[in-house]
């Protein structure tokens, strides 16, 4: 395998000042035809992504995940708050600026088999990012062999098609297209879903081999907490739109204090430890009202109507200041299900 590459010439200098970091700052997204009084389909107040920081947002479906991501992607627009490049907002960046920040940010979608176009072949693929990137099309050939090397594939592939490959060779087409335009943050959306467990371990191998040797910022988005406690540093637990938990992931798997990053651990596969399925609700948690209470009372093995029929507050846990849980309770209940 060839040693690290060049960064696309400029890829540092994306804004006039260097600086490079993705930021969501009370962010607040509300879809069209939603009613009024509906949560927000995301409420994050908030998240910042710099080279050489890695950040899950983990959860289960309709979390707000994905509209997280298409927020700081600028896809979807903030109803209040919004998300800044370099200090500009995203809907304030023209010109040059717009192509900084579509270089330096980079998405690696979950579907693969639609990341590419079918009637293009995998280096033409590679080599338009390339161009993308500031390059020329001179030297594209000499930088789509070297960016396949990189990402574990062999030259040969190049003049093949999207539909003549396995899928995990397809994903590590699309690393290697992202790869081509010189970024130095990269989104992911599931980079390992649909492919199995042999595949799945060789392209998180790639992605964290990748962000060492670039120096890149990650930001997964997952709900598989053995590919987090792989890759990032610090995690981010989202529940119906909110932010329920966020810390340093390590310290978050291995001692939950939200009852719902509990029942996630939970229900976390282990070798050697028996299935542990999730705890069911309480007694007191029919009493809650969630729209105006704990949006998590209805499943908390621990709600009561005393401490949960209030809104939550994201706060610190004592003697560890970045760690925020929105639980009342977390003083009482202490750490949940601990590891062994």
């Amino acid at each position: 395998m060839s040693g690290t590459p060049p960064p696309t010439e400029g890829a540092n200098r994306v804004t006039p000042d260097g600086d490079i970091r993705l930021v969501a700052r009370a962010l607040e997204v509300r879809y069209p035809g939603a009613h009024p009084a509906a949560y927000p389909a995301l409420a994050l107040d908030e998240l910042e992504l710099a080279p050489g920081r890695s950040v899950a947002l983990v959860g289960e479906s309709g979390s707000g995940k994905t509209t997280a991501l298409r927020a700081l992607l600028g896809v979807v627009r903030p109803t209040r708050g919004g998300v800044e490049f370099g200090g500009v907002a995203l809907q304030r960046l023209r010109g040059d600026a717009v192509r900084a920040f579509r270089r330096a940010v980079q998405p690696i979608q979950q579907d693969v088999d639609g990341a590419l176009d079918p009637r293009q072949s995998i280096g033409s693929a590679i080599a338009e990012g390339h161009r993308a990137g500031g390059g020329t099309a001179a030297d594209s050939s000499s930088v789509v062999e070297r960016l396949l090397d990189e990402v574990g594939l062999s030259a040969s592939l190049a003049r093949r098609h999207p539909h003549e490959v396995s899928g995990g060779q397809r994903q590590r087409a699309v690393i290697a297209r992202a790869l081509a335009v010189g970024p130095r943050l990269l989104l992911l959306d599931e980079p390992t879903s649909g492919l199995d467990a042999t595949v799945q371990v060789r392209i998180l191998e790639l992605i964290e081999r990748l962000r060492v040797q670039r120096g890149l910022g990650l930001l997964l988005v997952s709900h598989n907490l053995g590919v987090v406690a792989r890759l990032c540093d610090e995690t981010v637990v989202l529940y119906r739109g909110e932010v329920v938990e966020r810390g340093q992931t390590r310290a978050l798997l291995d001692a939950p204090r939200h009852p719902y990053t509990a029942a996630l651990r939970r229900s976390m596969p282990e070798i050697g430890v028996p299935f542990r399925a999730p705890l069911g609700p309480s007694p007191g948690a029919a009493e809650v009202d969630s729209w105006t209470g704990c949006r998590f009372a209805a499943r908390c093995p621990h709600a009561t109507a005393t401490a949960c029929g209030s809104p939550q507050a994201l706060l610190p846990v004592e003697r560890d200041r970045a760690r925020l849980v929105r639980c009342v309770r977390v003083p009482e209940l202490g750490v949940l299900d601990p590891l062994a």
